[in-house]
């Protein structure tokens, strides 16, 4: 496979460009400062890396655009000059020139930048949880220099010479950057947790394990997990009270996992199977939460959510086509 590029300017397209741009993975709004946005994007098989200079943008992603857009992967952002706040929505931080921070794409975030210039590498779960099973406990953490300066000059020099790497290296590459990632995950404490919270994020674990494994099954309920996992029901709700209770997680999950389902164009079963095939017990039922939780019933999300073939090229593109672009990109790391 070829290295796909592209770049956009706000010269060229305006904030509304660059809203377009982001907008199947983003809610994008402008600050009090002044706007512009250069991007250079490329993708290197399983890993996508975008050098950026952005001033006066703020980038969202609340629970329901998470939920909706259901992107699994990571990301690492190094810092190289400007003012970047970013972080859990809720809980951003100032970063410092040379800092990195860590997105998990499956929780919400914000950023907010004035004239700051990064890097941004993605890349897939599987690849980054093989060498630091533990990066979903920082997301939104701030990995100072004074821990992370390797990887930012990896990623500083993969930025550089994007236009010349060849594709047999990005797997080596890719693995690099992660084995860096928890080298320096390693030298760090998680945020300010205490050990009983590491060991309630260890139960929920074992739990959402046992969940993972029998989505497909009609009949799992509180019981069946609290069972399956080994806590009383009391332990397990409160494990899940946070992000609304045991059901309201199975439901979740299901609906997450039937809408991977119907944006993979090799999926050739019919919206009535797959239904079944992920635990929903009516086609109504069905229908109504997904409805409620993507905005559109599974058939016309299935329509709308299947992208064309992108084609391998490079150099500027309209900001819609980039948008799409973008989007399929980041579906590829899932």
């Amino acid at each position: 496979m070829s290295i796909q590029s592209f770049t956009f300017t706000s010269e060229a397209s305006g904030f509304e460009g660059y809203q377009a741009l982001y907008s199947g993975g983003t809610d994008v709004s402008a600050t009090d400062a002044p706007f512009a946005a250069r991007v250079e994007a490329h993708r290197f098989g399983r890993m996508n890396v975008y050098e950026r200079v952005l001033s006066g943008v703020e980038h969202r992603r609340n629970q329901a655009r998470v939920r909706r857009d259901g992107f699994e992967h990571f990301t690492i952002q190094y810092l190289r000059s400007g003012i970047f706040h970013g972080g859990p929505l809720g809980d951003e931080r100032l970063l410092s020139p040379g800092d990195i921070i860590l997105f998990d794409l499956t929780r919400p975030q914000r950023t907010r930048l004035d004239t700051a210039s990064f890097v941004t590498v993605s890349l897939p779960r599987d690849l980054v949880e093989a060498a630091a099973p533990q990066a979903s406990r920082f997301h939104g953490q701030v990995l100072p220099e004074a821990v992370s300066g390797l990887l930012g000059d990896l990623m500083g020099s993969l930025a550089r010479r994007a236009a010349v790497t060849t594709p047999e290296a990005s797997a080596s590459t890719a693995r690099a950057l992660c084995e860096l990632l928890s080298g320096t995950l390693g030298q760090m404490e998680p945020g300010d947790e205490t050990t009983s919270a590491i060991l309630a994020d260890l139960r929920r674990r074992r739990a959402e394990a046992f969940i993972e494994a029998r989505l497909h099954d009609p009949s799992l309920d509180v019981n069946m997990v609290a069972r399956g996992s080994a806590l009383s029901r009391s332990a397990l709700y409160r494990l899940f009270e946070p992000t609304g209770g045991v059901a309201h997680h199975i439901g979740t999950r299901r609906l997450e996992r039937l809408s991977a389902a119907l944006r993979n164009p090799t999926e050739m079963r019919s919206i009535s199977t797959l239904t079944f095939d992920h635990g929903f017990s009516s086609e109504s039922h069905c229908s109504r939460a997904f409805r409620s939780a993507f905005g559109l019933p599974p058939g016309r999300y299935r329509a709308e959510m299947c992208h064309p073939r992108a084609g391998e090229r490079g150099g500027p593109l309209e900001a819609e086509c980039g948008g799409s672009l973008l989007d399929a990109w980041s579906r590829a790391l899932s």
